[in-house]
This record gives structure tokens, sequence and C-alpha cells, in this order.
């Protein structure tokens, strides 16, 4: 994931999946990120956390 991301977001592992503050929206590469969490079977959301928005990801419950 870190690599995918590659400095346009900050990775931090969260309750089994992730969390992945976004400091340059325009060049986070979305499209890669979702589609990597949704092939792993995560579920996905985007929230604000303060002033800064986040993606984060859970594993789906079986």
């Amino acid at each position: 994931m870190r690599r995918i991301v590659d400095g346009w977001g900050e990775v931090e592992e969260e309750y089994g999946g992730y969390a992945i503050k976004v400091v340059n929206g325009a060049k986070l590469p979305w499209s890669r990120i979702c589609e990597l969490l949704l092939r792993i079977n995560h579920e996905i959301w985007i929230e604000r956390r303060g002033e800064d928005m986040y993606i984060v990801s859970k594993p789906l419950a079986d």
C-alpha cells in the first residue's frame, strides 16, 4: 500500500485495515488504492479527521 500511495498520502494500519491520510488529493492514485482494497475484500469509506481527509478500510466480516 505504501508503494502505491507513494508519498501522496500517509499510510497507517488500523483495526486490521488501513487509514490513509490524503496529503495531495490531486496526485493520490485513488482508483488504484480502491481497487486493491476491494480485491483484498475490504470495505472502504472516506472520512474527515479534524482538517484531514482519510481513506479508511477494514476487512469485510464473513
